[in-house]
């Protein structure tokens, strides 16, 4: 056991789906932790945030890429030490995979000098000598995992089977008498009256516009720019609705098969080792859609795209910016992008760049950029603030969980509802608890997501990532902006002033950094400065 730093139980907490969480709340999960430390004289640790929240065990994504995966390498580098404990309500918390794997997974775990605590079975323990002393203990976890794994593997292979019933349906001549899919091309809408799919008139002929363009020549980047400079309303709706036109969304619409009638279904699935889920595309139905434009315009215009790169946000494309994502414009707050023009890059507001007419075009070198940010650095992160207290965060996150696991028993009654009530106000009823229910996991996910960056061991390790990644011989740009991604949640540039605003994730006042470019207006801030003298 480390002596340095005294061994402290830590509870970890993992739902992956609102069925999955049946019967459980998390805050009587937190209690039961904090029973079992107090009734054990142990310590129950405030600090590190162990929660997978929407997070498979049956994949191994909360090992691969969630906090389970966070609290070993904390374990490895000694933040955690030898001796803890780690409390789980129930074995298959901590995996659902195949048992073979699932084991491997404790094993990791218990090799590394941690405990595991079972709080569902009396608070049985589960450690590399209880295992080695007693088979039967052994045994027993294995059958849990087993016993786990088939419960999830038959409900995958449940929701699989159902969802590809569906897709036939679909796929067949029978006449449809509901939407397959409510999430359509923004041309198209659901007619309850006709029971098809028909065409959005304006936003028909405002797409078969861009073809028109897309075949003349014109870029995606100057139909944006056309969008943006008539005024046009940009397409979408709530969180979705963009303000202002992009051509990654024009090349999106310009390359969907949807604009010929020919809609592409996709398969999901887990990719290892990310967060992100895999998009397989299956056999196109090519009969449910209108089309909207015509074939040969489609397939030239398309051909003449493919001879470019997409750019989108989607695109798989290497970071060249060490502020991408980061860096705000000081004028409308949007974002800053790099900008190549000819033999020299710039950073430039995208709205000004887009030439939507909502901000004042400036461009800032993005080298001298770089290179100052490399410059100040030491000093930034020596003045950087610490971290803040979470007391009050932690009670709004407590508010959170409870209306979630009243908005989750409202979802499973109403989807219970549905099965022997098919009416369309069932339906309606549930979607609506769904919506709400999403909407109040999206705000306790960010709201813990700023509580974790507010502890002191987090801050300390996010900042030593940027101080390594921007003091290297030769700067790993890709590296670099995770760096600052992960301590920053944005920055605030003021070439003509010399100044730059870095608003950390754990601080809410930003810090105020000497920044001098060759945008720097010295005769301006010398008249100020005598002034004030």
């Amino acid at each position: 056991m480390d002596t340095q730093r005294p061994a402290k139980a830590y509870s970890y907490v993992r739902f992956s789906t609102p069925e999955q969480a049946k019967g459980h709340s998390l805050q009587r999960q937190t209690d039961a932790a904090k029973a079992w430390a107090a009734a054990n004289g142990v310590a129950l640790d405030e600090e590190l945030t162990l929660q997978d929240k929407g997070v498979s065990g049956f994949t191994g994504a909360n090992l691969e890429t969630g906090t389970l995966g966070v609290f070993l390498e904390r374990v490895k580098d000694g933040t955690i030490p030898r001796g803890s404990w780690l409390l789980v309500e129930n074995l298959d918390r901590i995996s659902r995979q195949a048992a073979r794997k699932a084991v491997r997974t404790i094993e990791e775990i218990v090799e590394a000098g941690v405990t595991v605590v079972d709080l569902s079975d009396g608070g049985r323990e589960y450690s590399a000598e209880t295992l080695d002393k007693d088979p039967m203990l052994f045994l027993m976890m294995v059958v849990r995992f087993i016993r786990a794994n088939e419960e999830s593997t038959t409900k995958g292979v449940r929701v699989a089977k159902a969802h590809a019933a569906r897709r036939e349906k679909f796929a067949g001549q029978e006449k449809l008498v509901k939407p397959y899919t409510l999430r359509l091309p923004a041309w198209i809408r659901w007619s309850e009256s006709n029971a098809s799919y028909e065409l959005i008139e304006d936003r028909t002929e405002r797409l078969r516009w861009m073809f028109d363009l897309a075949d003349d020549g014109v870029g995606a980047h100057s139909i944006a720019a056309q969008l943006n400079e008539a005024g046009v309303d940009t397409w979408g709706a709530g969180g979705w609705k963009a303000k202002y036109w992009h051509r990654s969304y024009i090349r999106k619409l310009l390359t969907n098969r949807a604009a010929i009638g020919v809609f592409v279904p996709h398969t999901v699935r887990k990719v290892a080792g990310k967060r992100s889920k895999e998009r397989t595309p299956q056999e196109p139905i090519a009969h449910r859609f209108p089309a909207a434009v015509d074939r040969e315009l489609f397939e030239r215009v398309n051909a003449r795209l493919s001879t470019t790169g997409a750019r989108g946000r989607n695109a798989t494309v290497t970071v060249q910016s060490i502020f991408a994502g980061v860096l705000k414009c000081q004028h409308c707050g949007g974002t800053v992008t790099r900008v190549n023009k000819g033999q020299h890059v710039y950073l430039v507001c995208s709205a000004a760049h887009a030439k939507s007419g909502t901000c004042k075009y400036e461009s800032v070198p993005y080298h001298g950029a770089e290179g100052e940010m490399r410059r100040v650095i030491h000093e930034v992160l020596n003045e950087a603030p610490r971290g803040n207290d979470t007391a009050e965060m932690d009670e709004k996150i407590g508010q959170l969980r409870a209306a979630i696991d009243v908005s989750e028993d409202r979802v499973r009654e109403l989807l219970e509802l549905t099965i022997t009530d098919k009416s369309r106000v069932a339906r309606q009823a549930l979607h609506t608890a769904e919506q709400e229910l999403e909407e109040a996991k999206d705000s306790l996910r960010l709201l813990m997501e700023r509580r974790d960056t507010l502890t002191s061991t987090n801050v300390k390790l996010r900042l030593a990532a940027v101080g390594k990644a921007l003091t290297a011989v030769t700067i790993d740009t890709e590296e670099a902006n995770k760096a600052l991604r992960g301590a920053v949640r944005r920055m605030v540039m003021r070439p003509a002033e010399g100044a730059l605003e870095i608003h950390w994730h754990h601080a809410d006042e930003p810090q105020q950094v000497a920044f001098i470019t060759s945008r720097f207006d010295w005769g301006a801030n010398q008249i100020e400065k005598a002034t004030e003298q």
